[in-house]
């Protein structure tokens, strides 16, 4: 194995160490009646559980429906706000008529629109991928303005001057130049979209594994609600690990 194998396989050591210690200090606790296993049972209990819920299908089934959501309010919400993000950082009318009404639905706690979420679109999964789709697209927006901000103007001068359109700059200038911040704003999204969702079925879904999560907590099945909450944290891995593999395709100069 070459140098750079070993750091890596270093720092996937480094990193799982502190999981792995504290895993092994809850396994600890739970056999030797250190807490309440009725709330924090054991983490093999929660893996035997977890496993027998993946043979039955339950989990699995949930949580396809959780990202099936996730990425219909992602793609739903992210597409157009990094284009109008770049377009606003390109032609400054759009910036100044945006940015204030964006930056005052930006601050709003998502779960407080639900509820007119709810009596816009009523139960159903338009209301949910819209609740990730509206959470998504301000982050993602400010990231491509800012993106785009930070782009040299003497590159869109240069093509402008060979007779570029405003297409044309945003899509060989503008979006090259901003892909660094746009990626950082994609990887923050997702992770505030994975909570949106989980909490959006905690209170309007009967399915996801956000509403497994839930059903399991009113019934007092912690088992089963520890172990929606580790499917949920293994899907945010999985996310995560392919958003920072596309970064490395799109943006290979710079260090992720």
């Amino acid at each position: 194995m070459n140098r750079r194998g070993l750091r890596f396989a270093g720092s996937v050591l480094l990193g799982l160490a502190l999981p792995v210690a504290i895993l092994v200090l809850w396994e600890t606790a739970a056999n030797r009646d250190w807490v309440n296993t009725l709330f924090y049972p054991a983490p093999s209990a929660v893996l035997e559980r977890s496993w027998d819920q993946l043979r039955d299908g339950g989990l699995l089934r949930d949580a396809q429906v959780t990202s099936k959501r996730l990425a219909l309010g992602f793609v739903f919400g992210a597409t157009p706000a990094m284009f109008v993000g770049l377009a606003a950082g390109l032609i400054r009318p759009i910036r100044t008529a945006l940015y204030p009404l964006a930056t005052a639905l930006y601050v709003v706690p998502r779960i407080a629109m639900l509820p007119l979420v709810l009596i816009a679109l009523s139960i159903g999964d338009p209301a949910r991928v819209f609740m990730v789709a509206f959470s998504v697209f301000f982050i993602v927006f400010f990231s491509s303005l800012a993106g785009a901000e930070q782009v040299d103007r003497t590159h869109l001068d240069v093509a402008r001057a060979f007779g570029a359109g405003r297409l044309r700059q945003i899509g060989t200038v503008l979006l090259p130049g901003a892909l660094p911040a746009l990626m950082s704003g994609l990887q923050v999204a997702m992770g505030f979209a994975l909570i949106v969702i989980i909490g959006t079925e905690f209170m309007a879904s009967n399915d996801g594994l956000g509403a497994r999560i839930w059903h399991s907590y009113q019934i007092f099945d912690f088992p089963s609600m520890y172990a929606g909450i580790m499917a949920v944290t293994v899907l945010g891995v999985l996310i995560n690990g392919a958003l920072l593999a596309i970064t490395r395709v799109l943006i290979p100069w710079r260090h992720v």
